[in-house]
């Protein structure tokens, strides 16, 4: 398949380097038609990627954070660190935070206008792909100062939330499960 694509791209770059000027023409047309997709679908996602660019880096932080802090637990508190299992859970949380994201996204998009419920989904949605791999991080920090750091209260209001996306456990304290 890749080399079929390779292929039809030379075939015609080629084309329109020596080719007639009517072949150049059909060439021409065909890389047009067949990569403009591709095209719309890049400059869709850097835009929005540039109009959301803090979000973008604190999810790509808290995975750096997580992935990190991950790999301190299973090295010096589990002592099971295996350099497989770690390549696949940052490739699983990375795949994940992308599909999901991307799926949230586009129903945050679905629910138009300027309302609250449009400013509840947003906020929502977007903490729930943030706390995915935060609260993963919150947790290996918890685990390697054996329970000091983050505060069991924190711990338990991510866990609260992602039970019920209620942001009331996020803002007000809680009693922790001890």
């Amino acid at each position: 398949m890749f080399l079929k694509i390779i292929e039809f791209l030379t075939r015609h770059l080629l084309i329109i380097h020596k080719g007639t000027l009517i072949a150049k023409l059909k060439s021409l047309l065909s890389l047009s038609l067949s990569l403009s997709p591709f095209a719309y679908g890049i400059e869709k996602i850097t835009n929005w990627t540039l109009e959301n660019e803090a979000y973008v880096v604190f999810v790509l932080g808290a995975i750096v954070v997580d992935h990190i802090l991950g790999t301190l637990k299973h090295l010096f508190v589990e002592k099971d660190f295996s350099l497989k299992e770690n390549l696949i859970g940052l490739i699983k949380k990375v795949g994940l935070v992308v599909t999901v994201g991307f799926l949230f996204e586009g129903i945050n998009y679905i629910v138009q206008g300027d309302s609250f419920v449009k400013n509840y989904t947003i906020i929502v949605l977007r903490l729930a792909v943030f706390l995915y791999p935060a609260g993963s991080a919150f947790w290996n920090s918890y685990i390697i100062t054996k329970g000091k750091f983050p505060p069991v209260g924190f711990i338990d209001a991510i866990k609260k939330f992602n039970v019920n996306l209620d942001l009331r456990g996020l803002k007000e304290p809680s009693k922790p499960n001890t």
